[in-house]
């Protein structure tokens, strides 16, 4: 498992859906925390949260896709 390092936060897209229609084009804006940092204060492991416009560095481990982000780069999260 990748383990983010100081404020970083690992993340994976959650699925646009439009209704029925699963929507693989559209770029998410809403994602599931995979793991954080042993800085991280604002969020936890399972949140899902809503991140700006353009955002973090793509990654890829072990044939899966990630997301890395500083945790200034969230704006709100689903409670």
């Amino acid at each position: 498992m990748l383990t983010p390092i100081g404020k970083r936060i690992l993340l994976i897209p959650v699925e646009v859906k439009a209704g029925t229609l699963l929507m693989p084009n559209a770029k998410p804006n809403q994602f599931n925390v995979v793991a954080i940092g042993d800085e991280v204060t604002k969020v936890k492991v399972g949140d899902i949260i809503y991140l700006e416009k353009h955002y973090g560095t793509e990654i890829q481990h072990q044939g899966e896709k990630y997301l890395v982000i500083e945790e200034g780069s969230i704006l709100a999260k689903l409670d």
